[in-house]
């Protein structure tokens, strides 16, 4: 279905995984921390010989981390396969999140007219807004979008919705 004419229309496409807000920072601290894993591994093998039970309790304690640090790096590997695209008419929103590890593509669509108010979420790493109408909740991560994320919230102010920024403590709508 055609947009009418003299309608309005932005279309944001995400950024490349490797140029996204605060990747190399993350994988630099996430190799570290791999890098702190294997030693704290390699100590708790070398403290069995003086004390089993601590060699133990240093060796459970690191594979506790390990598999947390292990969830984060899948986490971080998935979310390298994920592209958004963003959709704004004066009619609609609507949000496909394209997923070519897991080869799936979702569709959220959210009428204009139906969005009652919009929660901002404007941290530069992790920029998201939260449209609520009475039938959805739509989430639309902002931070894949880089600098472009900023449109969204300046389309949805031009067209009459509240945005609350959370940042600022803004008081949300009834």
């Amino acid at each position: 279905m055609a947009a009418a004419v003299g309608s309005v229309r932005i279309k944001l496409h995400s950024q490349p995984y490797v140029k996204r807000v605060g990747l190399w920072p993350m994988l630099i601290v996430v190799a570290f921390a791999w890098g702190f894993d294997l030693m704290w591994l390699f100590v708790a093998c070398w403290t069995f010989q003086f004390n089993a039970y601590w060699a133990v309790t240093l060796l459970g304690a690191t594979v506790a981390f390990g598999s947390c640090l292990s969830f984060m790096s899948w986490k971080m590997f998935t979310d390298a396969y994920r592209e958004f695209d963003l959709e704004l008419t004066d009619e609609e929103v609507v949000l496909s999140v394209i997923d070519r590890f897991r080869k799936k593509k979702a569709v959220q669509m959210v009428l204009l007219d139906d969005v009652k108010y919009a929660e901002y979420y404007s941290f530069q790493d992790s920029a998201s807004i939260i449209l609520h109408a009475d039938y959805a909740d739509m989430e639309v991560p902002l931070w894949p979008m880089g600098t472009t994320g900023r449109d969204v919230v300046d389309f949805l102010n031009g067209r009459g919705v509240t945005v609350v920024d959370v940042q600022f403590d803004d008081k949300v709508p009834d």
